[in-house]
């Protein structure tokens, strides 16, 4: 069945237009779709938040975070676990925006991109925030198995396959077994909020997570998801596993594309939507927050050209 292009709703969220179909491939005019095609190379009214050379307006832990082959660059390992560590954009904190960044991983590597987040050590915000807690996973047609509750800042119960045992885990036997980070080293540095997920195995890419929350996974790939208070429900299926599977880049860049726009928040990957989540719940929705990255388990994960445009 083809999907409609837009998906028009309304009530106490307003009217929010949700695109359920975005090709790349250039800016030259779409044939019987009435606008042009989103061109992922086109910067013009973006603004660069990463300058591909040093780690100049990110606040992260030197020990761990890193510039590589012009990308944000981290890779936990057996010997050098992390834990689950952040990297922090120093610029603001963006209401309704679009971002769009290419990320590639290797291993058992799980992170993702932090935004509408705040840090942890700030008091007053996890007040207004108390959602921290177990995992609350709503899983889908085209998402991961659906997990136990599981810690904060954890995925849930038993890894996908080929993923590492938890999200904070993945050291697996070595030679020369590391210790990660303490929290209280890690406390500088410590978010919450939502997410745009990614792992090298493909479980997680474009979805929506909340991080540190009770929420976890919010809106799995291959879903429509909206939020009221106390209960989720899922609006449609996007895509399949395997669908989802054909779409995504293993072993290289993917390029992703994140709206958020009021409640709603639509993700992209290499042209695909993935994952739309509706916020309909005040004790949780946040209109605007930090940027970030997020990483844990093993393997390396990179990030490039980041590129933010306010709406």
């Amino acid at each position: 069945m083809k999907l409609p292009k837009k998906i028009w709703l309304s009530g106490s969220i307003g009217a929010a237009v949700l695109f359920l179909s975005a090709p790349w491939a250039s800016s030259q005019q779409s044939a019987g779709r009435g606008g042009m095609s989103f061109d992922y190379a086109d910067n013009d009214g973006w603004v660069s938040l990463f300058n591909g050379e040093d780690l100049s307006g990110w606040d992260g832990d030197p020990r761990f975070w890193s510039v590589k082959d012009g990308a944000i660059f981290v890779e936990p390992s057996c010997e050098k676990p992390t834990g689950t560590i952040y990297i922090i954009w120093k610029g603001g904190e963006p209401s309704d925006f679009m971002l769009k960044f290419e990320s590639k991983g290797t291993g058992n590597v799980n992170g993702g991109v932090q935004f509408r987040s705040y840090m942890t050590a700030d008091f007053n915000v996890a007040l207004r925030y108390p959602g921290r807690g177990g995992g609350g996973t709503l899983a889908g047609p085209g998402g991961p198995p659906a997990r136990a509750p599981g810690a904060a800042g954890a995925r849930g119960g038993a890894a996908a396959p080929g993923a590492a045992a938890g999200r904070g885990g993945g050291r697996g036997p070595c030679a020369n077994p590391g210790t990660p980070p303490s929290a209280a080293e890690k406390a500088k540095w410590d978010m919450a909020g939502p997410q745009f997920d990614f792992d090298a195995g493909n479980n997680y890419p474009g979805q929506y997570y909340e991080q540190a929350s009770s929420r976890g996974i919010a809106a799995a790939p291959g879903t429509v998801v909206l939020a009221e208070p106390g209960q989720r429900k899922v609006l449609a299926t996007i895509a399949d596993r395997a669908t989802l599977d054909s779409w995504f880049h293993k072993d290289d860049y993917n390029q992703f594309l994140l709206v958020a726009k009021g409640n709603v928040t639509s993700m992209f990957m290499n042209g695909h939507l993935t994952s739309v989540f509706i916020d309909n719940d005040p004790a949780m929705f946040r209109p605007s927050g930090k940027i970030g990255l997020e990483v844990e388990a093993t393997g390396g994960y990179w990030t490039r050209n980041i590129f933010l445009k306010r709406l």
